[in-house]
This record gives structure tokens, C-alpha cells and sequence, in this order.
């Protein structure tokens, strides 16, 4: 076994031979898994800088701002930041567009090889961020879950590997074989497992880091679709709307905030019928027209990027959407007493209905 100080030389020679490391067979065999990944990510960023640059635009309807609220009503773990820059577009934005560069540059990276281990980490951190905040996310299947759970241990295996003999790292190293002599190198760029024993270094390195990317790809399964135990659910396949807020005037007054908490991102709830029941039976019944009817000033949106609006049938909630509403009277010269128990029940237009108790103040 070549010593320390001229493995480098060696190595190189080997490789220059056909003879491969078996980092180097590692890397050679994920070469076209790292292009992929590579291009998922720099493909976002031609998306939102080159394609369609409406979407780092926070007046446009198509700003990505839109769709990060839609990671709020079930994400995990980073739920406080993400609440934070919803709660702070004037920080979302160069948030969004300092994360876009970053996608950029890392996809960029890995196509190339450059930089190898330190950006496939990276590519697996940004993974991870997008998992935990969107995984819940995909009307039809478990689309985001799967792409975020598979670009993170795709992430970890490039690490591992790293770039391979088709890389810019490889060349580098061909060129100054010295440099894989050196630790910064071999952790950041390419190169022989850091910690080689005769191979025992790349398999521990396999081992662990599928340990921790299977750990994370089952736990987040089981946090946003209880796929592993109980009963399996899609938290964006149908509107949800949680009522909170609610309270009735003993005119008939009423006065509710709705959440839209869950359903798909693509469209929103649609508010179609608004009852107010005593005792089972209806004492305000509010219609289509008279939702649709409601000024601006009746609605008032807690967050700036999801905000509700009436068209010409409905109140519409888009996902993430928390909104107080004030209706008037539903019925002339109601009398409610003081007290009186009544119940809330809000329909969708799918045919959809929440309820929730309600006192006359």
C-alpha cells in the first residue's frame, strides 16, 4: 500500500492506468446521479431567474413567496422560521433570493464536480429544508416527500463517493497530485474516504450516512403521512378549515376567523354557505350572494402572501389563509338571548362542512 506521502502520486497513477480506488468506482458508477441532482437544482434557479423571473417578484401573483406560506400549516421542525419570514416578507424575499442562488451555485457544482463533497452536503441541507417544510405537500400522491427524501440521501451518497474521474475535482488532482494528500481536500473536494483503512473508512461512511438519511426519509413519512403506523392520510388531498373566533351578537351578528390548514395548494376553499343552527335548527342562513356580497373592509387577512377574497359566488381561502370575517345580520329583527348555546357550520362548495360552537354575547 502506497504510504502517505505519495498516495496521491499514486492514486493518480492508478487512475490514469484504469486502475480505481474504490472511491473513485463509487464515483464513477453516481457520475450520472450527480448530474441529475445537479441539474434539479440549478434548473430552479434558471426557473426563477432566467424563465421566469416573475417569480422573485413579491408584487406578482407568481411570486415564490406565495407557495413557501403554503409550507406552513404542516411542516415540522421549522415551522418558527418559516412563520417568521411569512410573517416578514420584507425578510422572506432576500431569503428567497439568497436560497435561490444557493441552488444555483450548488447545482451547478455537482454537474461539474467541483467542490464535490462540500456541495453535495450542501444540496442535501437544502433537501432537508424543503422536506421539512413542504413533505406534507401533493394532491394527487406523496410527491414531495419522495423528492425531498430522495434528494437527501442522494445527497449523502455523492458525499460519500465523491465526484469520481469525471470530475473537475479529479482533474484537479491530476494535475497537482499532492493535493490528495491533503485532509481539506479530500473532505471537500474528492478523493479517497478521509479516514481510509483498506476500505473500512467508505464502508462505515456507507453505513452511517445510511443510517441517518433512512432515519430522517421513515420519520418524516410518519410525521406527514403516518405511513409507517396508523391510519395513512394526505393532509393536501382535500380542503381543510379549521373556525375559531366565533361569536354571535344578539342581532344575529356574526363574527368568525377560518384557517385554511390543509387541502391542496393549487386552489383554494371555496365558502359557499355560512349557517348559523339553535338547537339543530337554522336561525341565520347566509347564501352565495350574501357571502360574495361582503366589502373589503369585513375581511381582515393575518398574512400578506395567503390572503381570502369573495368572488362572484363564494369567499375564497387560499391554503395557509387565516382570515377574521364579520357578516351582518343574516335575518331581519333576529332576537337571540344572552347566552344562548348556538352552532357554526361553514360549507365548501365540494360539498365540505366544519362546525364549531358558538355563545350569543
Amino acid at each position: 500500500m502506497a504510504t502517505k506521502s505519495g498516495r496521491g502520486k499514486a492514486d493518480a497513477a492508478r487512475a490514469q492506468a484504469g486502475q480505481f480506488t474504490p472511491n473513485s468506482w463509487a464515483g464513477l458508477v453516481l457520475t450520472p446521479a450527480r448530474w441529475i441532482a445537479g441539474f434539479m437544482f440549478l434548473s430552479a434557479f434558471i426557473r426563477r431567474v432566467i424563465s421566469q423571473p416573475v417569480k422573485l417578484d413579491p408584487t406578482a401573483k407568481e411570486y415564490v413567496g406565495h407557495s413557501f406560506a403554503h409550507f406552513l400549516p404542516h411542516s415540522i421542525v421549522i415551522t418558527p422560521f418559516i412563520n417568521y419570514l411569512v410573517q416578514h416578507p420584507h425578510v422572506l424575499f432576500p431569503f428567497m433570493v439568497l436560497f435561490t442562488a444557493l441552488e444555483g451555485l450548488v447545482g451547478l457544482l455537482l454537474i461539474i464536480g467541483l467542490l464535490t463533497r462540500l456541495s453535495s452536503i450542501g444540496s442535501g441541507l437544502l433537501s432537508l429544508g424543503i422536506l421539512l417544510g413542504s413533505g406534507w405537500l401533493g394532491s394527487t400522491c406523496v410527491d414531495e416527500w419522495q423528492i425531498g427524501s430522495l434528494l437527501v440521501g442522494l445527497g449523502g451518497v455523492i458525499a460519500v463517493s465523491g465526484g469520481g474521474p469525471i470530475s473537475l475535482d479529479a482533474l484537479l488532482a491530476r494535475r497537482w497530485p499532492s493535493l490528495e494528500d491533503k485532509g481539506w481536500f479530500r473532505l471537500l473536494f474528492s478523493g479517497d474516504n478521509p479516514q481510509r483503512t483498506e476500505g473500512k473508512g467508505l464502508r462505515t461512511s456507507v453505513i452511517v450516512t445510511g443510517i441517518v438519511t433512512a432515519f430522517i426519509m421513515l420519520a418524516t413519512y410518519q410525521a406527514f403521512h403516518n405511513g409507517l403506523w396508523g391510519k395513512l392520510y394526505n393532509d393536501s388531498k382535500l380542503p381543510q378549515v379549521q373556525i375559531s373566533g366565533q361569536s354571535v351578537a344578539s342581532d344575529g351578528a356574526l363574527h368568525l376567523t377560518l384557517y385554511r390548514s390543509g387541502g391542496p395548494d393549487t386552489y383554494g376553499a371555496f365558502i359557499v354557505a355560512i349557517k348559523v343552527l339553535s338547537q339543530g335548527k337554522p336561525v341565520e342562513v347566509y347564501t352565495p350572494k350574501q357571502i360574495s356580497a361582503l366589502p373589503k373592509s369585513a375581511i381582515k387577512n393575518e398574512l400578506k402572501l395567503s390572503q381570502a377574497k369573495v368572488n362572484h359566488f363564494a369567499l375564497v381561502l387560499p391554503l395557509a389563509a387565516k382570515t377574521s370575517i364579520s357578516l351582518p345580520p343574516a335575518a331581519p329583527n333576529l332576537a337571540l338571548s344572552a347566552g344562548q348555546e348556538l352552532t357554526v357550520i361553514v360549507y365548501d362548495v365540494s360539498g365540505q362542512k366544519w362546525s364549531a360552537p358558538a355563545v350569543v354575547h
